[in-house]
């Protein structure tokens, strides 16, 4: 069975000393805990420090995205192996913003998620559907789809370096709180 993991996204917020001075006070809190992972995911301006800060922890450090491809003219884009050698050992893919605001579909999450596994990071995937999927009874529906699409032709072996998470879109920013018989009800 896997250990718990908990992860935060910091999204686009702290510049580098700020998110320098929060990786320090977690490490200082959190730095030797071993019964949960324990991952954060800081600006990608940031990566350098915050990754050489918890080197000597059990904070893990993650990407918040990553492009499927490895090198090439992809202006502003980020690639997994270039996350391995900023010592991310994991990366989010298939955010509900980056769905929303960048039209990122399942079969660029599933490219995304190759690339990643291929490249040694875990990938955290991210999956949820919205108010109007639950209410109008589509839930079940959208997520299979998205798990299905976005896991297409992930094997067994690459399926330990995955990690899904479930984030109820409808709860994003709403003042909304899923329950965890919400939670539940997905996971079963």
């Amino acid at each position: 069975m896997r250990k718990p993991l908990i992860a935060g996204n910091w999204k686009l917020n702290n510049t580098i000393a700020e998110a320098s001075q929060l990786a320090e006070d977690l490490k200082a809190e959190l730095g030797k805990t071993t019964n949960v992972d324990i991952v954060i995911a800081p600006v990608f301006t940031a990566l350098a420090n915050v990754t050489q800060i918890c080197a000597s922890s059990s904070i893990q450090v993650a990407g918040q995205n990553c492009h499927c491809v490895d090198s090439g003219a992809f202006t502003g884009e980020v690639s997994a192996p270039l996350l391995v050698d900023a010592g991310c050992s994991y990366v989010i893919l298939g955010h509900s913003e980056r769905r929303q605001f960048f039209g990122e579909t399942d079969n660029f999450v599933n490219a995304k998620t190759h690339a990643a596994i291929n490249s040694g990071l875990t990938a955290i995937v991210c999956i949820g559907e919205t108010l109007e999927q639950r209410e109008s009874g589509e839930m079940f529906d959208v997520i299979t789809n998205q798990l299905s699409l976005a896991l297409n032709e992930i094997t067994p072996a690459q399926a330990e370096k995955l990690v899904i998470a479930y984030e109820p879109i409808w709860a994003i920013g709403t003042g909304k709180t899923a329950t965890s018989e919400e939670a539940a009800e997905v996971h079963a």
